[in-house]
């Protein structure tokens, strides 16, 4: 009997697991409501000010290394945006450029260079900066669990729940059916700022991200 309790207790995890995040992605299912939209500003905030950076306290969690320092998000031309981050001591720990709508890597610090690492961070913070959301087409659904969130095109289950006048909540990503990526915001409707922004990645490569706006 008691060899027998360990896989059964294994298996009934397992699809206990997989019907609690069935049931996650299933509140995004079977809209009432659903309009064919392409998502400008007027949908809801960016996080991108064009007009001068953005400053954040943040710390990433990643390989069992806890990194803190400052993340700098900033328009350099009509094309690119960089997302830089630099330690409390100076030391710069990477460089991301937003060009063509192309994520890449224009520096890395070397112990952080490693391939399956970079295109995680590359895209988690392309999706956290919504780099890669605005004049996409979507789908702007509604139903009983979910008010207002939006399905954007070009992406396995991803779905954006927002406000025109309180912003981003969340994104919730998936893949094949599996949460990959949950992103919360913090929005101050006396600024139109986000004032935080917390990221987790699940799957094989765990990344969790939290950025503070710093005010100036």
């Amino acid at each position: 009997m008691r060899q027998l309790r360990k896989p059964y207790l294994l298996l009934s995890s397992f699809f206990l697991f997989s019907f609690f995040v069935s049931c996650r992605i299933s509140k995004f299912k079977n809209p009432k409501q659903c309009n064919r939209v392409v998502i400008t500003n007027k949908a809801f905030e960016p996080v991108l000010n064009k007009t001068k950076a953005t400053k954040y306290k943040g710390s990433i969690d990643v390989l069992k290394n806890h990194l803190t320092g400052i993340i700098i998000v900033k328009q350099t031309d009509s094309v690119s945006t960089h997302i830089i981050f630099v330690t409390e001591i100076g030391m710069k720990m990477f460089d991301f450029e937003w060009k063509n709508n192309e994520m890449n890597a224009a520096y890395v610090f070397e112990p952080l260079n490693k391939p399956t690492l970079i295109k995680a961070l590359l895209s988690n913070f392309k999706q956290m900066c919504l780099l890669d959301v605005f004049d996409k087409n979507a789908g702007h659904c509604s139903n009983k669990k979910v008010k207002s969130y939006y399905e954007v095109e070009g992406y396995k289950h991803r779905y954006i729940i927002a406000d025109s006048l309180k912003g981003i909540s969340s994104q919730n990503i998936f893949n094949k059916n599996r949460k990959s990526c949950f992103i919360s915001y913090k929005f101050a409707t006396e600024t139109n700022t986000y004032t935080q922004i917390k990221c987790t990645q699940f799957g094989l490569i765990k990344i969790k991200t939290e950025l503070n706006k710093i005010d100036e």
